[in-house]
């Protein structure tokens, strides 16, 4: 396999060098993927639940999912491997929530700078893994460890 150095990292053939043109499509994917899930899936889950609890359990579950499924689409889409995009991505797509947020009427409850990072930082584990899902798939990158 023909290597090659980028910032002093070695890199194979299908590493990519980071785009943010490719943040900006991981972040419409998981926009897209979250409103395709809940409109779907939620319409169809959310008339069967009784309390509101599961309600909320089921909406947060359901946004989780549309990360995965949106870096996966990325990492199967995208020309060579892209990975670090869609985990970036999954960040910026939090900070983008919590802005608009801003602007309703309802308030997160008890969601504070510290809940932030951490919903940032599992929307990018969560993106990120979908990506190498999908790379996986596609060969782009073998299986960790190997």
């Amino acid at each position: 396999m023909r290597s090659w150095r980028l910032y002093g990292v070695d890199m194979d053939h299908g590493a990519r060098p980071f785009s943010r043109k490719w943040v900006i499509t991981s972040m419409v994917a998981f926009i897209g993927a979250e409103l395709l899930i809940g409109g779907v899936v939620g319409e169809w889950l959310f008339g069967r639940v009784a309390s509101i609890n599961t309600s909320f359990l089921l909406q947060g579950l359901l946004n989780m999912a549309g990360f995965v499924v949106g870096g996966f689409v990325i990492g199967v889409a995208s020309p060579g491997r892209r990975i670090a995009e869609p985990a970036v991505a999954g960040f910026a797509t939090m900070a983008l929530i919590t802005v608009l947020a801003m602007f309703v009427p309802f308030r997160y409850m008890g969601y504070s700078g510290s809940g932030f990072v951490l919903a940032g930082l599992v929307a990018a584990a969560l993106g990120g893994t979908g990506a190498y899902c999908g790379e996986r798939l596609t060969g782009n990158v073998t299986a960790i460890g190997r």
